[in-house]
């Protein structure tokens, strides 16, 4: 967990291939990107996993949208090293933590972000992030003040210090550091400028 929000920015790898998958993420974690979250809407998010912990061993990897716990099994068994989860599932969160995984599962509202903190979860993803912008984020630490949380959906470069000001514990950026179709067309070299216009904009941020 340390090292996950130390890394102050996730990049959220969401494509259709794996061998691009790995690649785009490769060239990303060669930019500077520290942690990698690989979805599971990618059929071989697994073999992805395995693979990027491979040949990046001191980048942090973990997988996304992890909504089952077949998923969550073949996750650890690929040493992801975190979890996320598009919503609050509390069966979910128990099975991860009687396995020792770090998981970030998905709140928006008060009353979610209370009982995912009551089931033991030590950091959210705030999700989606956008519209409601940063000061939905500011205005649900005021009561939950010890929560982590993590900004997900609209997160880019432009916003990212308005998110660290609110009070956000890391960001998590999807198609604005890997643009499915871009990545497609050009190649995955196409992440490493945006990978670095979002290093400088956390950096900036202070």
């Amino acid at each position: 967990m340390d090292r996950l929000l130390g890394a102050r920015l996730i990049g959220i790898v969401r494509l259709d291939d794996v061998d691009l998958a790995v690649a785009a993420a490769g060239c990303a974690i060669d930019a500077g990107l520290a942690a990698v979250e690989v979805t599971f809407t990618l059929a071989g998010a697994a073999d992805a996993i395995l693979r990027l912990r491979r040949d990046h061993p001191d980048a942090v990897v973990g997988a996304g949208t992890v909504r089952s716990e077949a998923e969550l099994d073949a996750a650890a068994e690929a040493g992801a090293q975190f979890l996320v989860a598009p919503g609050l599932n509390p069966v979910l969160l128990d099975a991860a933590q009687r396995r020792g995984l770090v998981m970030l599962p998905g709140v928006f509202t008060a009353t979610e972000i209370d009982l995912a903190l009551r089931s033991g979860a030590r950091a959210l993803k705030l999700f989606p992030a956008e519209p409601s912008g940063p000061e939905h984020l500011a205005s649900m630490l005021q009561p939950f003040p010890g929560a982590r949380l993590v900004p997900t959906g609209g997160i880019s470069a432009l916003n990212a210090a308005a998110y660290l000001r609110a009070g956000a514990a890391a960001l998590a950026m999807g198609s604005s550091l890997f643009p499915a179709r871009r990545i497609a067309d050009e190649g995955p070299e196409v992440v490493v400028p945006l990978i670095e216009k979002a290093l400088a904009a956390i950096q900036e941020a202070g």
